[in-house]
């Protein structure tokens, strides 16, 4: 029966996230269709460049302290201990503060330093670094975490929610007001503070009948009350790196080989073929917090052999919608990508496929990592990562020059599936 909650819970949970997408993914068509149409193929590849810069810097310096305020915060929610508690909300949040500075500090470094290496120009070197500033300052991890440690998914939906409608709103204004990349990277940036301010503002309503007053924690005080928290926040740190390395050096490498333009292919193919990833996301950070409550709950043994059934579970429905999903793009993504964008992007319908197909590589294995995670496999984790982003490295260097833009988005589709069978033969052989 346990398994049978535990794989509802997650449903359930992804649902509520879903909700909060499933209205995001409608307007995203509609604020991209804008965007795009309105910068034209080369205005869309430096606003895409720049948003690239942000997302690269901000998942290089975030330590994801959502998933240790998830796991560590367990026995202390269980035991009433709302000291304890507000000791890990503030050692989560002091690391998220310091890792803003640190980025703000990279992407300075990054935009006007290498940002001329990389073929940038003034005036994108400042706007990824501006933006950057925005993403990085807007920090909301901790508070994440807070919601998913209770349980308050609806909550979390909802905060969601606010990131689609701000950019549609914001999208309507700038098309009006300023139709540059400049005008839209202000609405983006609107709507990561709106978006922020919401999951704080949740948190608190939520989270202070079980937390307790939250002060700055340093890492000694941390380790001491928590221990393992900095091996595994640094160990999903260089998960996230390594994933990002993976997400974003190709549309760099894009822009330096094909241009602004091909950049702005590349980055648009990504965005639709995301819908999967967002789904498998959604999917993550459900399973993160159910197997971690599960996990708490059993003896080691039988633990294992619930986390062998959840994962079954989960892999053969996650596995059905991605094959669902690549049909549909197989049928009606040429028309989508023109009715939305023009017939001025059709060449990014081939990069489509390719990266849409990394993604349903991605969803079918969305159950791996958050369940290596859980059974404190973290390391093992970062290896594959490794093991993925050299293998990408390799290919690009071998299919970039030849085939551009595909052979980047080439790339990413067969190193995913190296990524895939690995984490597979982990799971399998630690969940016996």
């Amino acid at each position: 029966m346990g398994e049978k909650r535990g794989f509802a819970n997650i449903v359930r949970n992804t649902g509520w996230l879903l909700g909060g997408k499933g209205l995001g993914a409608v307007l995203s068509l509609v604020y991209l269709a804008i965007a795009t149409r309105t910068m034209g193929p080369a205005g869309f590849g430096v606003f895409s460049l720049v948003i690239a810069i942000a997302q690269f810097i901000a998942r290089i310096v975030t330590f994801d302290s959502w998933q240790a305020v998830v796991k560590f915060g367990q026995a202390p929610l269980r035991d009433e201990q709302k000291s304890s508690l507000a000791r890990l909300v503030g050692a989560t949040l002091t690391i998220d503060v310091l890792s803003a500075v640190a980025g703000i500090a990279l992407a300075a470094a990054i935009a006007l330093l290498l940002g001329p290496v990389l073929g940038w120009n003034r005036q994108v070197a400042w706007m990824g670094l501006g933006y950057a500033s925005v993403v990085l300052l807007a920090t909301r991890s901790t508070a994440v975490g807070i919601l998913r440690l209770l349980d308050r998914f609806a909550a979390a939906a909802l905060a969601e929610s606010m990131m689609p409608i701000t950019r549609m709103a914001g999208a309507l204004i700038a098309w009006w007001f300023n139709p540059t990349p400049l005008g839209f990277l202000m609405a983006w940036a609107c709507s990561e503070v709106v978006v922020s301010t919401t999951y704080w503002i949740l948190a608190f309503r939520y989270g202070r009948s079980h937390i307790g007053a939250v002060k700055p924690v340093g890492i000694g005080e941390a380790r001491r009350h928590f221990p393992g928290i900095l091996n595994f926040s640094v160990a999903s740190n260089i998960n996230l790196s390594l994933l990002a390395l993976i997400n974003n050096v190709p549309i760099f490498l894009v822009g330096m080989f094909a241009g602004t333009t091909g950049a702005g292919y590349y980055r648009l193919a990504a965005q639709l073929g995301n819908a999967m990833t967002t789904f498998s996301q959604l999917m993550s950070r459900a399973i993160f917090a159910e197997s971690t409550r599960h996990h708490m709950r059993g003896g080691q043994e039988g633990d294992m052999s619930a986390l062998r059934k959840l994962s079954r579970q989960i892999s053969a429905a996650a596995a059905l919608s991605a094959i669902f999903i690549i049909l549909m793009l197989w049928l009606v993504g040429e028309w989508v990508l023109v009715k939305m964008s023009g017939a001025a992007y059709l060449p990014a319908y081939p990069l489509l496929l390719l990266l849409a197909g990394a993604a349903a590589i991605e969803m079918a294995g969305v159950s791996f990592d958050p369940i290596l995670m859980t059974i404190d496999r973290q390391r093992l984790t970062v290896m594959v990562r490794l093991v993925e982003c050299a293998i990408l490295g390799a290919l690009l260097v071998v299919l970039l020059p030849r085939l551009g833009a595909q052979g980047a988005a080439l790339g990413v589709l067969v190193a995913s599936m190296g990524g895939f069978v690995m984490r597979a033969a982990a799971v399998r052989r630690h969940l016996r």
